[in-house]
């Protein structure tokens, strides 16, 4: 990451166009469903998970990798956290839907072979599969150079996580109902999204050495791994009645859409953190664009009648610090009035 002059102050400017994006998926999207032919799928369009039906149990996967946060995992050759992150945008977006994680596989494609390097990064993927409480199943080991030719030692990690659940206990959204109360798990930071437009924006002040006015050194806030909220949600789930769950990766709290057809009125979101504050007033970025790009300190959401609301909050505060940010309203639209930041469908 070397230093330059001029920050995109929107994710389009960093060369990530949304819409177009939003265009592809559609495409994509309609081969997913056209596939639909060839199994007994439960589907709810746009939400995280699709499943295949054995009798009452539904079998779901999720698919993911890690994104440009490997190009700093790369650059100061830290790498033992990423395949932390790999499996948490797996599970997590399992848990989305209520589903508890059961294995994980992981794809590995490198320039070159050294094993230090490759023994780094499965010892990360160990480790998000030890917090999620699932098994490493295997995976796969790509050599490809022709494909990774930019720089010594490049690589890509994704990964596939499996999950099973009683189709009786899916958590789709379809409870969801105004006056729900929204509760706000609280993230570890960046996690796994945005990290073109950080890394173009950051390199105006610093490099991967230097330090945050916070004290924390640039490449360890950026390598923070992103939480993983197995242990968190399938106690809540055990131990609550649970409306709505929402992972906040790419698209910033507009994933609250992917829920239900309800609006959610954030009234009490938390103050973003340091890392956040420093992109948004070094890129000179709009809180509405900042909200739709990253998690802003909050990682996880969840929507519980409002009479759950206080067992809700003391079940997940013994895992992290949870706040309740809102309640669901009429309005399809997702406010966060303190930012005066306003989605709508």
């Amino acid at each position: 990451m070397t230093k330059n002059t001029k920050p995109p102050s929107t994710y389009a400017e960093a060369g990530i166009d949304l819409s177009l994006e939003a265009q592809i998926l559609k495409t994509i999207n309609y081969y997913v469903k056209k596939s639909f032919q060839f199994g007994d799928v439960v589907a709810k369009e746009g939400h995280y998970a699709n499943m295949i039906k054995l009798g009452d149990i539904g079998l779901a996967l999720t698919s993911d990798g890690v994104g440009t946060k490997l190009l700093i995992a790369q650059d100061v050759g830290k790498l033992d956290t990423i395949g932390i992150d790999c499996v948490a945008m797996n599970v997590n977006d399992l848990l989305s839907m209520g589903i508890p994680p059961k294995a994980f596989v992981d794809y590995l494609a490198i320039s070159e072979l050294n094993k230090s390097q490759i023994e780094a990064i499965i010892s990360g993927i160990y480790k998000g599969c030890e917090l999620s409480g699932i098994p490493l199943l295997g995976g796969e080991l790509a050599t490809v150079p022709e494909l990774l030719v930019d720089k010594k030692n490049a690589f890509d990690i994704a990964g596939t996580a499996l999950g099973i659940v009683s189709l009786d206990s899916v958590i789709d959204g379809s409870k969801i109902k105004p006056g729900d109360s929204v509760i706000g798990i609280t993230s570890s930071g960046l996690h796994s999204n945005g990290y073109t437009i950080v890394r173009k924006i950051l390199s105006i002040k610093y490099t991967l050495s230097e330090s945050f006015p916070w004290g924390r050194e640039v490449f360890e806030e950026l390598l923070e791994p992103t939480r993983i909220y197995v242990k968190a949600i399938l106690d809540l789930i055990e131990n609550c009645s649970v409306s709505g769950l929402a992972h906040i990766t790419g698209g910033g709290l507009k994933k609250l859409f992917r829920l239900t057809d309800y609006g959610f009125e954030l009234t009490n979101f938390p103050k973003p953190l340091n890392i956040f504050e420093e992109i948004r007033i070094l890129g000179k970025i709009s809180f509405q664009e900042m909200f739709s790009i990253f998690n802003m300190g909050i990682g996880f959401v969840v929507v519980v009648p409002k009479e759950e609301e206080e067992k809700a909050l003391e079940t997940l505060n013994k895992h992290f610090k949870t706040i309740r940010i809102g309640e669901i309203v009429e309005d399809p639209l997702v406010s966060i009035s303190k930012y005066n930041v306003l989605f709508t469908r």
